[in-house]
């Protein structure tokens, strides 16, 4: 078995999608990472990074796992129109934690339907099965463990582990410190970790108890878990190109582990 883990950045942009010339180098599509580990696919989350042909390209096959962090809408951007889940030969596990009395199914059927979208969960022809997020579970060979992160509504920070080689995937979370216990313990020693920067020190005082961290903090954290290299995510949809590589050559200088992630880049772990 090949355990060489691969992770490619489909969408790290936050709240909404972007474009134009200024967010070409990061990309300006919303919250998608795809993992090729241990045989299986999975995808984080299903913002609008999730369209276009590099999925067909990275999963050759027709099975694949989806994790989704909680529902917000630019988490799920990408769900109602994601080619596969029309093709009766594909295969999906979604897995979405029940929040607010509302199982993961009642919260995609409450995206996809009138008059918000036309067409219904019961329209895909793919076989979608949609479980609740258990604290730990398997898919095939990978290990997966979830915790539940600081953000208004809830969201699900996952870490997957294969061959000895573990990703964590933590958008979307608001650290009550520059070193948490908690996550810190859950991600200590991950090989890559993508994390949560959408603030500055003074955004993040006009915004604060919106569920996202600065950019600062994650750096710190970061550092403190230990993790091998760390990519800081779900950018602010304001911010420009430039203006996120000046903030990254910032904090690069001072933790050379950490740098920005940038949509369509590819990492083998």
């Amino acid at each position: 078995m090949d355990h060489t883990v691969a992770v490619k950045l489909l969408g790290v942009r936050g709240t909404v999608p972007v474009h134009g010339a200024d967010f070409a180098r990061f990309g300006g599509a919303t919250s998608c990472v795809l993992v090729r580990a241990g045989g299986e696919g999975l995808i984080l989350d299903a913002g609008t990074g999730l369209q276009g042909r590099a999925f067909r390209d990275f999963f050759p096959g027709s099975a694949f796992t989806m994790l989704i962090t909680h529902s917000h809408v630019d988490h799920l951007m990408g769900f109602p129109i994601f080619s596969p889940f029309f093709d009766p030969a594909v295969r999906c596990g979604v897995y979405l934690k029940t929040r607010e009395g509302r199982t993961g199914r009642e919260q995609l059927e409450a995206l996809m339907a009138p008059p918000l979208w036309p067409i219904r969960t019961d329209c895909l022809k793919a076989a979608v099965d949609i479980y609740d997020v258990p604290a730990a579970f398997s898919v095939g060979p990978v290990e997966v463990e979830t915790m539940e992160a600081c953000h208004p509504g809830g969201c699900t920070i996952y870490k997957i582990i294969c061959g000895g080689i573990s990703v964590v995937y933590a958008t979307d979370y608001e650290p009550e410190s520059d070193s948490p216990d908690d996550f810190c313990a859950f991600a200590q020693g991950c090989t890559l970790l993508l994390l949560d920067a959408q603030y500055t020190r003074s955004e993040y005082e006009r915004n604060r108890g919106f569920g996202h961290s600065t950019i600062p903090r994650s750096a710190a954290i970061a550092r403190r878990c230990g993790a091998e290299q760390t990519l800081l995510i779900h950018h602010d949809p304001t911010r420009t190109d430039r203006q996120l590589l000046e903030l990254e050559a910032a904090v690069h200088a001072q933790y050379p582990n950490v740098r920005f992630g940038r949509g369509g880049e590819e990492v083998l772990l």
